[in-house]
C-alpha cells in the first residue's frame, strides 16, 4: 500500500486554491535539495524534523553531505535514511550533489552561493534569512524547541516556493527572527528551558499533541505527563504527525502508546480514553488531577471537555483558517479567560452532524466514519441492511469523507474535519511549549494572551492580544462550583481564594 499523501494535499490545494490532483503533479515534479552546518548545535536535530516535514508531502528530496560547514557523519546519514523509509520506503532520501533542477535549502549561518534561503536554531527561535541576507550572531545554541520551530519554518518557507500560492497570501519578507517564548524578535535570550515537568496532561495526541511530544522529547524533558487520547495511529496520520510511521498505522498502535515510546525520559500515564473519562476518572481518584493542561484537540466540544478540568493553567494549540494554515495559542485560567471564554457555546440549536447523518443514511458505524480519508470498499457493505446497502453502493471507491455532500446530507463540504501539515502543527505546538516555559519562569506574568498568525506569513507584530473573561462565561457565572470543583479535586477541605485575573496560581 502507498503512503497516503490525502491530508497534507488536501490541506496544500485548500491553500493554493488548485485541485489535489494537479499540486500532487506538481509537487512530485519538486526537487528539494539540502545541504547544513552540522557543527552548529541543533542543526542536525532541526534537520531530522525537516526532512521527515518534507517527506510528508511528495516531493522528491536529496541531501548533500559535504555541501556545509563540514561533513555530515554518515550515521546520522543513515538515521535520516531510516525516518524516510519509515514515512514512505517507496521516496527515499538520495545523498548526491544538487541535481539541475532544484529548490536549495540549507540549514545554518553560511549557507551555499546555490541555497535560496537558509535557516538556524537560535536558543527556543529560529533565525530565517533569504539569499543575500547575512546571519547575526547567534544568541544561544538550538534547544529542542528551537531546532523544530526552525525545520518547520524553513518546510514553510518551502512550501510557499514550490505550491504556487497566490500573490498577496503569503508572506515574503526576507529576513525572520522569533521566539515563541518571549514572542519577540530576539531569539536566544531567553534560555529556562523544561527540564522536569510534573502535574502536567496533554489532551490530544493528533498533529498538535504530537508536535508537543516531539518537542518535549528533543529538549529531554524529564517528570510525568498523563497522555489523553481515545484513538489509535492510522495511515492517514502518517503524513501530517510529527511522530509515527507506516509500521505504527499498520499495528494500529495506540497514540497513547507511541507518545509513551518517544518519551523514554519521561513517567507517560496513558489514558486511551476521552477528556470526559478521564474527568470522570480524576473525580474518582482513579488519575492524577493535572495542574496543566496542554490542549491539543480540533473541535469545540472537546476544548470545553478539556476546561472542565478547570486546570490552574490550560494551554491550547489550534490549526485551522479557510486554509488550514492559520494556528494559535490560547491561555486559559478557571477564574476567566477560560477556554469557553474564546470558545463560545453557539447560541442557536446545533442539529445531527454530519457524522450521524451518514451513519443514519448507510448504516456505516460511526468509528468506521471517522476514518474519512479511507476508500470506501465492498467489505464496508457487509452486514448492511439492503436498504443501507442500495444506498452506499454508488460511491464504493470514494472516500469516506465526501459521501455527506455527495448524499445531499450536508451542505458543507462534507465534514468539519479539516486537516493540518505537520510544519503547521508543530509550529502550533512550538507556542504552547513556549508559553508553558513563559509562565513557568514568570517571563509572562501579564493577562492570558491569544496568539494567532498563518503559516504562509509568518510571526508578526500584531500577532498577540491580551484576553479577558467574557461576562456571561461560566467562568464568571459559576466562579464558586468552579472554586468547590478545583478543591476536591486537589483534596482539599476549603476553596482557595480567587486568584486576580491574568495570574496562574502556583503549581
Amino acid at each position: 500500500m502507498s503512503t497516503d499523501y490525502s491530508r497534507g494535499l488536501r490541506l496544500a490545494a485548500a491553500a493554493v486554491g488548485a485541485d489535489a490532483v494537479t499540486l500532487r503533479e506538481t509537487l512530485s515534479a519538486t526537487n528539494v535539495h539540502l545541504t547544513a552546518d552540522p557543527d552548529i548545535p541543533g542543526v542536525l536535530a532541526a534537520l531530522s524534523v525537516m526532512v521527515a516535514d518534507l517527506r510528508r508531502l511528495p516531493y522528491q528530496l536529496t541531501l548533500d553531505p559535504t555541501g556545509g560547514t563540514a561533513p555530515i557523519p554518515d550515521t546520522v546519514l543513515t538515521d535520516l535514511q531510516t525516518l524516510v523509509s519509515g514515512i514512505d520506503p517507496d521516496r527515499p532520501l538520495r545523498i548526491t550533489a544538487a541535481p539541475a533542477l532544484c529548490l536549495h535549502v540549507h540549514l545554518g549561518v553560511q549557507p551555499p552561493s546555490g541555497a535560496a534561503f537558509s535557516g538556524a536554531p537560535d536558543g527556543h527561535g529560529v533565525r530565517l534569512r533569504h539569499r543575500g541576507h547575512a546571519f547575526p550572531s547567534l544568541n544561544a545554541p538550538g534547544s529542542g524547541l528551537g531546532t523544530v520551530l526552525t525545520a518547520a519554518t524553513v518546510t514553510a518557507e518551502v512550501f510557499k516556493r514550490t505550491t504556487g500560492l497566490r500573490p498577496g497570501t503569503y508572506g515574503t519578507a526576507p529576513t525572520l527572527d522569533f521566539c515563541p517564548v518571549t514572542l519577540a524578535t530576539e531569539p536566544g535570550m531567553m534560555t529556562d528551558t523544561l527540564s522536569e515537568i510534573r502535574s502536567t496532561a496533554l489532551v490530544g495526541a493528533g498533529a498538535i499533541g504530537t508536535g508537543i511530544t516531539l518537542i518535549l522529547g528533543l529538549m529531554g524533558t524529564t517528570g510525568e505527563l498523563t497522555v489523553v487520547e481515545p484513538e489509535s495511529f492510522e495511515p492517514p496520520n502518517v503524513t501530517t504527525y510529527s511522530i509515527g510511521t507506516r509500521h505504527d498505522a499498520d499495528e494500529r498502535v495506540h497514540k497513547t502508546q507511541l507518545v509513551r515510546r518517544y518519551l523514554p525520559r519521561m513517567d507517560v500515564t496513558p489514558i486511551p480514553h476521552s477528556a470526559q473519562d478521564f474527568i470522570d476518572a480524576v473525580d474518582n481518584g482513579t488519575a492524577p488531577w493535572p495542574r496543566t493542561v496542554l490542549g491539543a484537540v480540533h473541535s469545540v466540544e472537546a476544548r470545553h471537555e478539556i476546561q472542565r478540568i478547570h486546570a490552574d493553567l490550560t494551554l491550547d494549540g489550534s490549526t485551522g483558517g479557510s486554509a488550514g494554515t492559520t494556528l494559535a495559542l490560547h491561555e486559559a485560567v478557571p477564574q476567566g479567560p477560560c477556554i469557553r471564554c474564546y470558545y463560545p457555546q453557539p447560541t442557536v440549536p446545533v442539529g445531527p452532524s454530519a457524522e450521524q447523518l451518514l451513519h443514519e443514511a448507510t448504516g456505516l458505524p460511526l468509528q468506521r466514519i471517522a476514518r474519512g480519508d479511507e476508500l470506501i470498499t465492498d467489505a464496508d457493505l457487509d452486514g448492511l441492511s439492503a436498504r443501507h446497502r442500495a444506498a452506499l453502493l454508488p460511491h464504493v471507491g470514494k472516500p469516506v469523507c465526501g459521501v455527506s455532500n455527495l448524499m445531499g446530507l450536508t451542505t458543507t463540504d462534507a465534514d468539519d474535519f479539516q486537516p493540518s501539515a505537520s510544519f503547521v502543527a508543530q509550529q502550533a505546538a512550538c507556542l504552547v511549549v513556549g508559553a508553558m516555559i513563559a509562565r513557568r519562569t514568570g517571563h509572562a506574568a501579564g493577562p492570558m494572551r491569544h496568539v494567532e498568525y498563518d503559516a504562509r506569513v509568518g510571526p508578526w507584530y500584531d500577532m498577540t492580544t491580551p484576553r479577558r473573561p467574557r461576562p456571561t462565561c461560566t467562568c464568571q457565572t459559576d466562579a464558586d462550583l468552579i472554586a468547590r470543583v478545583r478543591a476536591h479535586r486537589r483534596r482539599e477541605p476549603e476553596s482557595p481564594p480567587s486568584t486576580p485575573h491574568g495570574q496562574v496560581p502556583a503549581a
